[in-house]
């Protein structure tokens, strides 16, 4: 560290290694000393110093620019770029990338740092970020606000934009709102220095959205609340993107509106008694309005109706008695028809002895079947023709 000896007459000012002391006389700049011990009269204390640190890079001072212009001794020892308005700086020392330059900045380095390089990037011309150049600047940890190389009168911005394309999406560069180029899937790069710069992403196969927990109020003014599902496929990303700001909520807010629609000019049971009515009618209603936004409606479907609870209880009602209505129609019909068999074996057994002979032994076989033991008098005969006698 520099050391100043202040005497009555005598200054004497000992610089280090890796140090540079400028020397002022009365503020008006004087001298660069070098390492080593320097004495001077300063006798009226006319003479100050001012003590850098060379190794650390930046040549910092308030009046920097105008000390390296006047004077030649001073630029022996500081390398000084100014970068134009759309020019962007990748600063290296000693071969190695050390910082990103704002547009429009400019730089005092101490030569004595290393070997310096600053190589310039015309924004206008070259808006995406080599590989090799991206892949640098994320291994130092370069691509942030906080790193930019920028005076405090330029705006700090994270410097490079990095976009992943996934793979079945694309990408839509836009710059300043206008669209520049369209992605295919990888890795990119993009400055974002001087110009506003979005990578607009685009899933390209079909999605599933969820329309859910919609409370929609009927024509007959019985509040239900319904969840909807509806697949999607993104088909023109150009025009998704010219058309709509948020494609995914102008979807969202299309679909919702057609489905409260085709609600509400339905009554309840109109609704329960066509299930396939609001499926087609959402999808009449949307079906053209996406298409025109470069989306296409694959399908649309009601997963559940949702009842109150009183309205429930009353459905179950009706439900209940008409099914018991149903049952009771059923059990007359078959006594009915019952009836009409048992009429018309009748009329056939009637004169037909042979025939009333075969249902004797019919109930005489199920009598037996339920007789743990028979005993026969008057034989086989008297079994036959006295035990079951129908007439």
């Amino acid at each position: 560290m520099a050391q100043i000896k202040q005497g009555l007459v005598f200054t004497t000012v000992v610089v280090t290694q890796n140090e540079l002391a400028l020397m002022f006389r009365d503020e008006q700049f004087e001298a660069v000393l070098a390492p080593g011990k320097h004495r001077f009269v300063n006798a009226s204390k006319a003479l100050t110093w001012q003590v850098f640190d060379t190794k650390g890079l930046y040549f910092t001072d308030a009046n920097a620019q105008r000390l390296v212009r006047e004077n030649a001794e001073l630029q022996e020892h500081i390398q000084f770029w100014q970068l134009a308005s759309n020019e962007a700086g990748l600063l290296y020392v000693d071969g190695q990338m050390r910082g990103i330059v704002a547009p429009g900045d400019k730089l005092f380095l101490w030569k004595a740092a290393g070997e310096l390089r600053l190589e310039r990037i015309n924004l206008d011309e070259q808006l995406s970020v080599n590989t090799g150049v991206l892949t640098d600047i994320k291994n130092r940890g370069l691509n942030a606000a906080t790193n930019l190389i920028a005076s405090a009168a330029v705006v700090r911005r994270v410097p490079v934009l990095e976009a992943r394309v996934m793979a079945n999406h694309v990408g839509l560069l836009m710059v300043d709102g206008a669209l520049q180029e369209v992605l295919q899937p990888g890795v990119y790069g993009f400055w974002q220095l001087s110009q506003h710069v979005e990578v607009k992403v685009f899933d390209l196969r079909k999605q599933t959205l969820e329309v859910a927990g919609q409370e929609i109020l009927t024509k007959d003014r019985v509040s239900i609340r319904i969840n909807l599902t509806a697949t999607i496929k993104v088909e023109d990303a150009v025009l998704a993107a010219e058309q709509v700001d948020d494609i995914n909520a102008f979807i969202y807010k299309s679909v919702q509106l057609a489905l409260r629609e085709a609600v509400g000019t339905k009554t309840l049971d109109d609704l329960l008694a066509d299930k396939l009515y609001v499926n087609e009618t959402v999808s009449a209603l949307v079906s053209d309005e996406l298409h025109q936004v470069g989306v296409r409606l694959c399908r649309v479907g009601v997963k559940d109706i949702i009842l109150p609870g009183e309205i429930k209880t009353i459905l179950n009602k009706v439900v209940e008695a008409q099914k018991s209505a149903e049952a009771n129609v059923i059990k007359r019909r078959e006594e009915t028809a019952a009836t009409r068999s048992l009429h018309n074996t009748a009329k056939m057994m009637e004169g037909n002895t042979t025939l009333l002979r075969l249902k004797e032994l019919e109930a005489l076989e199920k009598v037996s079947e339920r007789v743990g033991s028979l005993n026969v008098y008057g034989g086989l005969e008297q079994l036959l023709t006295q035990t079951v006698k129908l007439s």
